[in-house]
């Protein structure tokens, strides 16, 4: 047996000893795709373990998530900071080895995976990022990024739509810096893939402009590294295939039942007899390391012939200076002070916030994004001379088709590349699309910026399909995200605060309707809730956000009318706010009766109500007709909603 043979095996055997330790993990590609990943981290990957950072490093994603157990075995052994404890500590709650990769909490894991098919898109994310830095930053005679982006699929992320919709848009750009590895074994967790899936996998990629390598053994470690390297070289996206039996070597192989199933300690035993490994329990033979050992040496080497980061910074100052400044980390606190002052004129909140992001552009070079097929509905695009394309790799605007579950992948990959402030934008009726991915990005703690606009009703003649009720509630109850729906200029900035102040993404919804702004301080609206019109007669106060408070401030006219007059609360963002001290939230909505209105569903408002206030929402779907002509018929124009809060406050007070 070789010593490569060897590696491989030991690799196998303490995967499993993780998963039999933990009670729990999936062996089945532990076991199949192992001379992958020992192919790709001794011979091919260009990274250093005590650099795992660095920006010109090659990245690995292991979109098949599931097989994690494999990674941390194959980072514990190229040197990575994973130690034999942390390998005993697998799936354990507060280890370094949770069941799932997680970014930011393992060294050498580049994005959180488990969700199938969303590693694809974060690693399309990351190709068109080093794409762009490459464009925009390397020399003719100094190349800081030249990295290659390594995904790691199963039959199962392929199945995945959004696997299809990046990698047709990985082809279009032709991302030649993009190698996917297809660990293909045909088996899902309800049996063989034919019972589902028995597309001809070279066509599809030949069609969508990938170049295809096969290989023929899949335990053959000099056929693996052979195809890697010349996936690195093809001036096309690439897709190794790699024939893999699921759960290799166990009783189980070639059963689905291996997928999710831990062997059993006398299993386990029976693995070691047929591989051949004779190793301590949780640790490699002395050989194996040795080897290991050189392997890791020969991948630093690998990298270091590559890291040009000092010549750079030797030969190019101004421009090394520019790129330090979008990769370290920073409070962004002089930028924030200059988004301050954006001033801009606009009718509808849409066209402020277009207004306000090219301004923004202006201070952070680093915004990167674009929309699925409606920026010129959605106006959230930086204007450009020419798009992001295969030809122009130095824009900052992508066209993403009609691809919104993608879009959001992408835009976690671009995040995860380090470097960008991605933002993306649709309309909030079609955010069901983007939120597996919206919630892979708050769960990494990403910056990302959303723009959502028809974020109402108000989308009028085009009917209940495009009039969003359920979304803004159902985005607010994703954790670790910001959901902003700004009323005015200085709501649309305190935004892009809440986005460089935090590590969080943030959701934003304008409205394209016409209104007349009631301007505010900034400071006031970064608390998430402020009193937008104060009146020292008041007996109500009414709390509304984004374009309803426009509606809200018309019915306060008619209700002062009737002697019934109110305060005017502004809450762009329920979350912010509900962060405040108790003494400033209960200034804001102070001891007066309290009308909520928002034309949505009406969940998330008891979190402020009190037993007799009255919430003003819309828990049914919309219809077609004009704007007003909707409003009217769901009680949302201004004399609908004075009669009903003065029918309120009768009742209130007999």
């Amino acid at each position: 047996m070789s010593i490569d043979e060897r590696c491989v095996n030991e690799l196998r055997v303490l995967s499993c000893e993780m998963i039999t330790n933990a009670k729990s993990g999936h062996p089945g590609i532990a076991l199949g795709a192992a001379p992958i990943l020992y192919s790709l981290y001794a011979n091919v990957l260009a990274v250093s373990p005590n650099d795992d950072k660095n920006i010109n490093r090659d990245r690995f994603v292991l979109s098949a998530g599931h097989g994690s157990s494999i990674l941390y075995a194959t980072l514990h052994a190229m040197g990575f900071d994973i130690s034999k404890e942390d390998l005993q500590n697998f799936r354990k709650i507060g280890s370094k080895t949770p069941g799932h990769p997680e970014a930011g909490l393992t060294s050498g894991v580049d994005a959180s995976t488990g969700p199938l098919g969303q590693g694809v898109s974060n690693a399309v994310g990351m190709a068109i990022a080093e794409k762009h830095f490459g464009a925009v930053f390397n020399k003719p005679d100094c190349k800081v990024f030249d990295g290659k982006i390594f995904c790691l699929v199963g039959d199962g992320c392929l199945m995945e739509g959004i696997s299809y919709e990046a990698l047709s848009l990985a082809g279009n750009l032709c991302l030649d810096n993009l190698v996917l590895i297809y660990d293909c074994n045909k088996i899902t967790i309800e049996g063989r893939t034919e019972i589902t899936f028995n597309e001809d996998i070279q066509k599809r990629f030949e069609s969508i402009g990938f170049e295809i390598f096969k290989v023929e053994d899949g335990n053959s470690v000099k056929e693996i590294t052979s195809a890697l390297q010349k996936a690195k070289k093809s001036k096309k996206p690439s897709v190794v295939v790699v024939p893999t039996v699921i759960g290799y070597g166990s009783v189980f192989a070639g059963n689905q039942k291996v997928h999710g199933t831990p062997l059993s300690y006398d299993q386990l035993e029976e693995l070691e007899l047929y591989l051949d490994v004779k190793k301590p329990f949780f640790e490699l033979s002395s050989d194996v390391k040795k080897h290991f050992a050189e392997k890791i040496e020969q991948s630093k080497t690998r990298f270091a012939e590559r890291d040009k980061l000092e010549e750079y910074k030797s030969k190019y100052p101004k421009d090394y200076k520019l790129l330090k400044s979008m990769f370290e980390k920073h409070d962004y606190q002089r930028e924030i002070e200059k988004i301050k002052q954006i001033d801009v004129l606009a009718e509808t909140t849409r066209d402020m916030n277009f207004e306000v992001q090219n301004k923004v552009s202006k201070i952070l070079p680093n915004l990167f994004g674009g929309s699925a097929d409606v920026a010129t509905s959605t106006k959230a695009y930086v204007k450009f001379e020419k798009p992001f394309s295969k030809k122009q790799y130095t824009e900052n605007y992508i066209h993403y088709g009609v691809r919104e579950h993608a879009m959001a992948g992408i835009s976690n990959g671009l995040a995860l590349f380090g470097g960008l402030l991605p933002y993306q934008s649709c309309f909030l009726s079609f955010v069901d699309y983007l939120k597996p991915a919206l919630r892979m990005s708050a769960l990494q703690n990403l910056k990302i910026l959303s723009v959502f606009s028809h974020d109402s009703i108000t989308a009028g003649q085009d009917g209940p399909t495009h009039q969003p009720i359920e979304q803004l509630p159902s985005l607010r109850l994703i954790p670790n995200m910001i959901i902003s729906r700004p009323y005015n200029r200085a709501e649309i900035l305190a935004t892009y605060i809440w986005l460089l102040q935090n590590k969080k993404p943030v959701c934003t919804l304008v409205s394209k309707d016409k209104q007349k702004f009631v301007e505010s301080s900034i400071e006031d609206a970064m608390l998430g809730g402020y009193v937008l019109k104060e009146n020292k007669k008041a007996n109500i106060t009414i709390v509304s956000t984004g374009n309803d408070v426009d509606r809200c401030l018309k019915a306060v006219e008619i209700l002062s009318q009737k002697g019934i007059y109110a305060r005017v609360v502004s809450m762009p963002c329920l979350s912010v706010f509900a962060e405040q001290a108790e003494r400033y939230k209960n200034s804001v909505l102070g001891k007066l009766p309290k009308v909520f209105v928002e034309a949505s569903a009406e969940n998330i408002w008891y979190k402020f109500a009190d037993k007799n206030d009255l919430i003003i929402s819309l828990n049914t779907f919309g219809k077609s007709g004009s704007p007003q002509e909707v409003l009217k018929e769901f009680g949302f124009d201004e004399n609908s909603l004075s009669k009903k809060i003065e029918s309120w406050y009768k009742k209130l007070n007999k």
